[in-house]
C-alpha cells in the first residue's frame, strides 16, 4: 500500500513569539486520537508561512496544506484576522501507511 498524508493543526492567539511558546507546549502533549504519539512529533520548530494575513480561515488552511510537506522538519503558521479575532493556524504534514 502507498503512503497517505495527514495534517496536524492547532490554533492560538497572540504574536509570533507566543506561537513559538504554544508550539513548544503542544510538542509535550499527546494526540487525542493517538494517545502514545506526541503532537507535532519530529517537527523541530514553527515558522511563519509569510507576511500575509489571511482574512479567511479556510483559505489559510488550504494554503498551508498545499505548502506543508511530510519531509519538513518544521511546522508552518499562518495568521488569520477575520475582523473579529486574530489567531494563528499552525499546521504540519505527516506520512502514514494507507
Amino acid at each position: 500500500m502507498g503512503k497517505k498524508i495527514h495534517y496536524q493543526t492547532n490554533i492560538c492567539g497572540g504574536d509570533f513569539a507566543h506561537v513559538r511558546e504554544c508550539f513548544r507546549n503542544w510538542k509535550s502533549e499527546t494526540l487525542v486520537y493517538r494517545r502514545q504519539q506526541p503532537m507535532f512529533e519530529g517537527k523541530q520548530e514553527v515558522r511563519p508561512l509569510s507576511e500575509r494575513v489571511f482574512t479567511n480561515g479556510e483559505v489559510a488552511h488550504n494554503t498551508l496544506a498545499r505548502v506543508c510537506s511530510p519531509g519538513d522538519a518544521y511546522a508552518l503558521a499562518a495568521e488569520i484576522n477575520d475582523g473579529e479575532r486574530d489567531v494563528w493556524l499552525v499546521m504540519a504534514a505527516f506520512e502514514e501507511d494507507a
